[in-house]
């Protein structure tokens, strides 16, 4: 059996962390970038099911790395989930 890939984007590393170990214990394969620049690079390489994107990133905030991938014909269709600590 094959587990779902799941690319946790979040500069912070207490956060990443936190998220990977909850999400490997739920038994998806967790692939992890801490930028927005990377973050491109790995849904590119890795192709995962679902990118978890935090907002505010060094490198290319979380919005315009959604962007990116919306545009792109081959990510148009990838789930994404914006995860943020803002208040507003």
């Amino acid at each position: 059996m094959t587990m779902a890939r799941i690319l946790v984007v979040e500069d912070e590393p207490d956060i990443r962390e936190l998220v990977r170990y909850n999400l490997e214990q739920a038994g998806f394969r967790v692939v992890e970038a801490e930028d927005g620049e990377t973050a491109l690079h790995k849904v590119r390489s890795e192709q995962p099911a679902l990118v978890l994107l935090d907002l505010m990133l060094p490198e290319g905030d979380g919005l315009e790395v959604c962007r990116i991938l919306r545009g792109e014909r081959e990510t148009a269709a990838l789930p994404i989930v914006m995860l943020t600590a803002k208040a507003a």
